[in-house]
């Protein structure tokens, strides 16, 4: 097999609904599969919508990993291949006297969502590790972006994938997503993210500590470890201000409005989580 129509399945949202519609044919064709790539610090709401979503779906959804667990890595306070005091999540850093302030670099989405992806395509092509694609195999990969997020798009860095957006082809925002799921579909929708991750919104932090008080007390152990341990000149936070997550979320319990705070996921390459 060297022609494949693959969705790059984030479990939120945009990635959701253009995976049903996929199911229906809106886009032209019905992909071979969907992949989810799990770094095993979703929120549980996130697993029980891929089990429901895989029983709607007309095709198969695949998930996979790296072998590895962020959740756990970031635990033992290692990267994406065990190396120590070192993460390859985007923390906020914090200067010293005359230091500015900044961040680590983002790794997460490459080490433990595009590479199992991508992975997983070969396998399906029948590549053994190391093997060379063969002359003329095409991998349509369809990624969940809408035309809110049309900055995020890229093209593929392996010649043989090409990357698609149909949710901009059809014109469709996040907003029309959300509408025409509640149009079919009485249960919640969520936006799928990693529990600890940095470019969440404060609004979501507090939402987090609330749902899943055990989930949040892991990342503000987390948070606290990675300080005087980490390979960084400057001090690591999870947390936009840059201060301890229990003590930040605290404040943004009681700061928060209704209309809460942007978050950063815009900067997030490929749309690969947190669609």
């Amino acid at each position: 097999m060297n022609r494949l129509t693959v969705i790059s399945l984030g479990g939120g949202v945009q990635s959701t609904v253009m995976a049903l519609m996929a199911g229906d044919g809106a886009f032209g064709g019905v992909p071979d599969w969907a992949i989810f790539a799990d770094t095993h610090w979703e929120p549980p709401t996130i697993y029980s919508h891929l089990e429901w979503l895989s029983r709607r779906l007309p095709f198969p959804l695949h998930i996979v990993d790296n072998g590895r667990s962020l959740r756990e890595d970031l635990k033992a306070l290692t990267n994406h291949s065990g190396y120590p005091n070192y993460v390859d999540i985007p923390v906020y850093l914090k200067g010293g006297a005359g230091h500015g302030d900044g961040m680590g670099r983002r790794q997460c989405t490459e080490h433990y969502k595009i590479a199992p992806v991508r992975r997983k395509i070969r396998e399906m092509l029948g590549l053994s590790k190391g093997q060379r694609v063969l002359q003329g195999t095409r991998v349509e990969l369809w990624l969940g972006i809408s035309t809110d997020e049309a900055i995020r798009m890229r093209s593929s860095r392996d010649r043989w994938i090409e990357n698609r957006y149909p949710l901009i082809e059809a014109g469709m925002s996040r907003k029309d997503c959300l509408a025409w799921w509640s149009e079919r579909f009485a249960r919640p929708l969520e936006r799928s993210a990693c529990i600890g991750c940095p470019y969440q919104s404060r609004q979501r932090w507090a939402e987090t500590k609330r749902r899943w008080p055990d989930l949040f007390a892991e990342a503000v152990e987390i948070d606290s470890n990675m300080r005087g341990k980490l390979a960084f000149a400057k001090e690591p936070y999870l947390h936009q201000l840059r201060i301890p997550l229990a003590e930040a979320v605290a404040l943004d319990e009681v700061e928060l409005r209704a209309d809460g705070h942007a978050d950063a996921f815009g900067n997030e390459c490929q749309g690969h989580c947190g669609v």
